[in-house]
C-alpha cells in the first residue's frame, strides 16, 4: 500500500472514531442467512428504544438489500451532505437513520457493489455520517460474514454487542 492511501485510510479511520465517540451503545443486528427477520428486529428495536426517550441512530449497511429504508418509510428520502458530512434522516425526535437506499437521485437507480467497493462505501459512512450524540446506534448487517460486516468490526473497535436473528 502507498504512503498516500494509507495515510488517507489513517485520517478516515481517525474521523470514524470522532464520529462514534458520543455514541454509548453500538449494537450489530446479524444472520447467518437471509430472510431470517433481521431488518425487521434492527427497526423494532431502535423504534423500541427511541420510544422509551433514548436516542437512536440505526446504519443499513445491508448494501444488497437495504430494507431498513423501506421499513422506515424513507425509501423516498434522499440523505443530505453538508460541510462534508452525512447527515441522518429524522425519522422521530429520538429517532435517525442512515441507509444506502438513500443515496443519489432516484431511489430506483441501480448500484452495483463490488469487493473493496463495498468496504470503501461502510468506511465512507462510518466517517462522514454526523451522529452526534446518541445512546445507541443500531447497525443492521447483512446476512452472513461477507466484507460489510467484517469493515464494520473492523473498524468499529467498540462494539458493545450483537443480536444474532435465527
Amino acid at each position: 500500500m502507498d504512503n498516500n492511501k494509507e495515510t488517507m485510510l489513517h485520517e478516515q479511520h481517525g474521523r470514524i472514531q470522532e464520529q462514534i465517540s458520543e455514541i454509548r451503545t453500538i449494537l450489530i443486528v446479524m444472520s447467518g442467512k437471509g430472510g431470517v427477520g433481521k431488518t425487521t428486529v434492527a427497526v423494532n428495536c431502535a423504534y423500541a428504544l427511541s420510544c422509551a426517550h433514548h436516542t437512536v441512530g440505526i446504519l443499513d449497511v445491508d448494501l444488497h438489500g437495504p430494507n431498513t429504508a423501506k421499513m422506515l418509510g424513507i425509501e423516498q428520502s434522499r440523505l443530505t451532505v453538508q460541510g462534508g458530512s452525512i447527515d441522518p434522516i429524522t425519522i422521530t425526535p429520538n429517532l435517525r437513520a442512515v441507509s444506502t437506499a438513500c443515496i443519489g437521485n432516484d431511489p430506483d437507480d441501480p448500484f452495483i457493489w463490488r469487493g473493496p467497493m463495498k468496504s470503501n462505501i461502510v468506511r465512507q459512512l462510518l466517517s462522514e455520517t454526523r451522529w452526534g450524540k446518541l445512546d445507541y446506534l443500531i447497525i443492521d448487517s447483512p446476512p452472513g460474514t461477507g466484507d460489510e460486516i467484517l469493515s464494520v468490526c473492523q473498524l468499529i473497535k467498540r462494539v458493545s454487542g450483537a443480536l444474532i436473528v435465527t
